[in-house]
């Protein structure tokens, strides 16, 4: 596995929780939003480091050790969606005293998969946390999470990794190739899409050819042939889909001038407004239930490329 050290240590979200704690200004509770969960993840873990360990993460300490073996005493992790009987547990574990006399730490990698109930329970003691906890909240889709919770939180941004920073990473551990390259720039700065393209074979050759149906396809005879290129099972078509979306969120970074926009997505980022990008995102999202139905996969590829085709009609 890549060691995310040397690309996250001086990320801008540690940037501002390292201030934070050496000027003694520690918020209640920290946001932290970005679309990469392997990467937030390792972010949130380095808070946790920063916050109980007196040198701010030194790994030769107890606390730091504890951490590392987890078995900290007064610091939890939650990976999976809570429910009501969750937050209620969680909260009854605020009120008791810290074991080693320090913070106590609540870290939820996912907020966003916390049910509504849940998080209106867990608003509260948010609002009004006592003395000595911190809470760290990752955010993948903040339209899933409670405007009121989030405003009671300290936000932080993770935006990704800068391309080159990327590029030398994947050739270290994969060797200088058109794929290790093709995967930096595709990746949008997220590490942990980066590393999954990197190490599939077939990632590059389906990206190109989804950025140049994408930048080519004008008329609805295109579509038959393109769809029998395809393999027309319920997995590769998931896959589709999956790097379809992949190459519609590259065009929208790029858009936004985020990135530099390599692989071909400058050249057809001007064909796609963002009513255009919108509309295509609904469009995978929908092409993903009616395959997670059970219709038929050349049912489901049809939908994809004639909408694809008429949204770009519409939006030119």
């Amino acid at each position: 596995m890549m060691d995310y050290s040397p690309l996250l240590s001086d990320c801008k979200p540690l940037e501002i929780f390292r201030k934070d704690k050496s000027e003694g200004e520690l918020s209640h509770a920290y946001a932290l939003f970005g679309d990469d969960p392997a990467a937030m993840e390792w972010i949130l873990r380095e808070m946790v480091r920063i916050a109980v360990c007196e040198k701010g993460g030194c790994g030769e300490c107890s606390a730091c050790r504890e951490l590392e073996g987890g078995v900290h005493p007064d610091v939890r992790f939650y990976d999976d969606r809570l429910d009501v009987h969750d937050v209620n547990e969680l909260i009854e574990d605020c009120a008791r005293y810290s074991v080693e006399g320090g913070l106590k730490v609540y870290v939820i990698f996912q907020l966003d998969k916390t049910l509504a109930p849940a998080q209106n329970k867990l608003l509260k003691t948010v609002e009004e946390p006592p003395e000595g906890v911190l809470f760290l909240f990752g955010i993948i889709k903040p339209a899933a999470v409670a405007e009121t919770l989030k405003s009671r939180c300290k936000k932080l941004y993770y935006t990704g990794v800068e391309q080159s920073v990327l590029e030398k990473a994947l050739t270290e551990a994969y060797g200088e190739n058109d794929n290790s390259l093709r995967a930096a720039a595709y990746a949008g700065g997220n590490i942990s899409r980066a590393l999954k393209f990197a190490a599939d074979d077939e990632f590059a050759m389906e990206a190109d050819n989804i950025i140049s149906l994408l930048g080519s396809m004008q008329k609805s005879s295109a579509v038959p042939g393109e769809a029998a290129r395809l393999k027309q099972d319920k997995e590769h078509v998931a896959r589709y889909l999956d790097v379809t979306e992949i190459v519609l969120d590259m065009i929208a970074k790029y858009k936004r001038g985020l990135t530099r926009g390599g692989g071909g997505i400058a050249h057809i980022a001007q064909g796609f407004s963002y009513a255009a990008l919108g509309q295509c995102e609904y469009l995978v999202n929908d092409c993903r239930k009616r395959l997670e139905s059970n219709c038929a996969p050349s049912a489901v590829l049809d939908t994809l490329l004639f909408g694809i085709l008429e949204v770009k009609y519409k939006c030119r």
